[in-house]
């Protein structure tokens, strides 16, 4: 178990381009073919925080309740140091790492990031209707290469920036250009593979790992559009966990909270540690479903309304 922790501390990080990726995608694909101007920019952000907003509240609640409750109990480095109200209100509208605020849970710093982006690669989208070259309307997926390229070759080196949406960007261009490369049209098919020639020149002169996991990532998005997946029992439960798997991202946190403190407690019982992490897994996957069903999906039918 330490080596194997040991391991998830220094690798499992890495995921996080796998998330930025799969994100860039599905903005791609929202976008597809939107004549994208200032009302529907407007309109998509304020869209994209109610649809986050919800269930990032309900974690949050969640983190800050359990660590209020089990203060006593609780591994001091789970806990914050602090809980007030600038604190709260900056970790709800995603504000914490910009205004150098406590982060409350795990996770949170994702769900900021994740925002920016797409409220930079909709702006630079929204660009491209008023950006012509030689007469010619410059498609997006070029201003978004651009910009992702500045990412990889400058911000994305800086430590600094890592709290701005530009320090993520080129990783979330590698998602977005997958998906436009997969429609058979001549332009998106060169903007996406010299964005990822220049990805892996990037690569090249500086390593870092987690590029490579992005590349890797935007590839395999790209080839299983190609690919058509008949209807199992398999997909169904894989459809099932992604549709909750946003609501487990954000409470996961609490429960590991809440189970660390009933392992504490039940240390005499001798329940096996693997034992302990299945019932810690599908804990966690429990409470998340539950949040999705009763919680998100109302109200998602709620705005639709």
């Amino acid at each position: 178990m330490p080596q194997l922790f040991g391991w998830l501390t220094g690798c499992g990080a890495w995921t996080v381009s796998v998330f930025l990726v799969v994100s860039g995608f599905l903005t791609a694909q929202a976008l597809d073919g939107k004549n994208i101007d200032f009302l529907l920019v407007r309109h998509a952000l304020i869209r994209r925080y109610w649809r986050l907003a919800p269930v990032y509240a309900v974690g949050l609640s969640l983190s800050v309740a359990m660590a209020v409750f089990f203060h006593p109990w609780v591994s001091p480095d789970m806990l914050p140091q602090q809980i007030d109200a600038s604190i709260l209100l900056g970790n709800l509208f995603f504000l914490q790492d910009i205004l150098g605020l406590e982060v409350l849970s795990a996770g949170l710093w994702y769900m900021a990031i994740d925002l920016q982006l797409f409220a930079l690669f909709i702006c630079l989208a929204s660009l491209s209707h008023g950006a012509c070259w030689n007469g010619l309307r410059v498609p997006k997926e070029a201003i978004w290469a651009v910009v992702g390229m500045l990412s990889l070759s400058y911000f994305n080196l800086r430590s600094e920036w890592n709290v701005w949406a530009i320090y993520f960007a080129g990783t979330y261009a590698l998602g977005a250009l997958a998906y436009s490369a997969g429609h058979l049209s001549k332009h998106r098919w060169v903007v996406g593979g010299l964005y990822l020639a220049g990805a892996l020149l990037c690569a090249w002169f500086e390593p870092r790992p987690r590029l490579f996991v992005a590349m890797v990532t935007a590839v395999v998005l790209f080839g299983i559009q190609f690919i058509s997946m008949d209807a199992s029992f398999w997909t169904r439960l894989a459809r099932k966990m992604g549709d909750s798997s946003y609501a487990l991202f954000l409470s996961h946190f609490s429960i590991l909270m809440l189970m660390s403190c009933i392992y504490s407690a039940a240390e005499a019982w001798d329940i096996p540690f693997v034992g302990w992490l299945w019932a810690t897994f599908l804990a966690c996957n429990a409470v998340g479903w539950l949040i999705w069903r009763y919680i998100d999906v109302p109200l998602q039918r709620h705005r639709q309304m």
